[in-house]
């Protein structure tokens, strides 16, 4: 049967969205780019591109989007391809080898029938594929020079609604990957930091949180009046993310995006005012942030799209929206990881 589905002739099939632009910055040639490097290596399963965010200055959501994704890439995917196991193959621009696709469908297309498989499966569809592909021992990879556009949520519902499914597959698929791909020799420090950010999938909110308290603390507040008011906060948002629809609530939402912003902002007017005690008392966080910092930038440098990073706007936005991407939609997700709506695969 599986012999029939895919012609033998054929050399890469195409995963894209509809609304993918693959003209950027006058440069057509991302598929022919995309083709050649996938084709160049016969161990390769699926290659993806660099996807840009297309017209990301319209508003915060989409200006966080655009730093993220580009940050992403940067960083996660280039680290990744070093060692031929790129992750995620996302459906809105990669090449798969038919023979490689041929390998894993009968997995890739299997009956969902439990929450956990859902999620694995149903929802983050390129993701799946992505995985399946890696533990049947193929290689993925990216490339840079290969670009495309495409347009990302404009609103918080809709960015909250792509990232609950995005969050929820992703943990699962990386558990599975983490379990099953005998790749440790080979791919240890990427398995390791693998292991790190599905930790940090639930422990993140907690010290961004902590971090909220610990500076109330530091400006004098009443600890059990910072610790109360942050409990509050969580709770309605645990509430409303188990029993509300997203559409009737999401002032909700959108408000406690603006109180995340600034409390942000106090922060750094804070850290500015108090900048030798700020250095003194909190110097492990300032070296791990300037690190951060420090890595964004020289990967943007060497990819020669600085500007995405050292520009102002971009970077700004998103510090100011990280408690929204950072609490607020990973609660929303776990929240919901029995909703299971919106999968495309099959």
């Amino acid at each position: 049967m599986q012999d029939e589905i895919i012609f033998k002739t054929a050399r890469a099939i195409m995963f894209v969205d509809s609304d993918v632009v693959f003209t950027h910055n006058g440069d057509n040639k991302g598929m022919g780019k995309l083709y050649k490097y996938l084709t160049s290596d016969p161990d390769l399963g699926g290659a993806a591109g660099e996807i840009e965010v297309w017209r990301w200055t319209k508003n915060p959501v989409t200006i966080t989007q655009y730093f993220e994704y580009k940050s992403n890439q940067f960083m996660a995917k280039t680290f990744e391809n070093w060692f031929g196991m790129v992750t995620c193959l996302p459906g809105a621009f990669c090449m798969v080898r038919p023979q490689a696709l041929e390998h894993v469908l009968s997995c890739y297309l299997q009956d969902a029938n439990t929450i956990v498989e859902k999620n694995q499966l149903d929802l983050g569809e390129d993701r799946t594929m992505t995985t399946l592909l890696l533990q049947a021992g193929w290689r993925t990879g990216y490339l840079t020079s290969a670009t495309a556009l495409t347009d990302v949520p404009q609103t918080l519902p809709q960015l909250i609604r792509q990232r609950r499914r995005w969050i929820n597959s992703t943990v699962v698929n990386m558990w599975l990957l983490l379990r099953h791909v005998n790749r440790w020799c080979s791919a240890f420090p990427l398995l390791v930091s693998l292991g790190v950010e599905l930790i940090s999938s639930f422990t993140l909110p907690t010290a961004v949180l902590m971090l909220f308290f610990q500076m109330g603390a530091s400006v004098g507040l009443n600890a059990l009046l910072v610790i109360a008011v942050i409990i509050l906060w969580v709770l309605l948002l645990l509430v409303l993310s188990l029993t509300a629809d997203l559409d009737r609530v999401h002032y909700w939402f959108e408000a406690s995006a603006v109180v995340g912003a600034v409390v942000i902002f106090l922060m750094i007017v804070y850290t500015v005012q108090s900048a030798d005690l700020f250095l003194h008392k909190y110097w492990a966080e300032v070296v791990v942030v300037v690190g951060w910092v420090v890595i964004i930038v020289l990967s943007s440098v060497i990819h020669r799209q600085w500007t995405s990073v050292l520009g102002v706007l971009a970077p700004v936005t998103w510090l100011f929206m990280s408690p929204t991407m950072y609490v607020i939609v990973p609660l929303y997700a776990i929240c919901n990881f029995d909703d299971v709506s919106w999968g495309t695969r099959g």
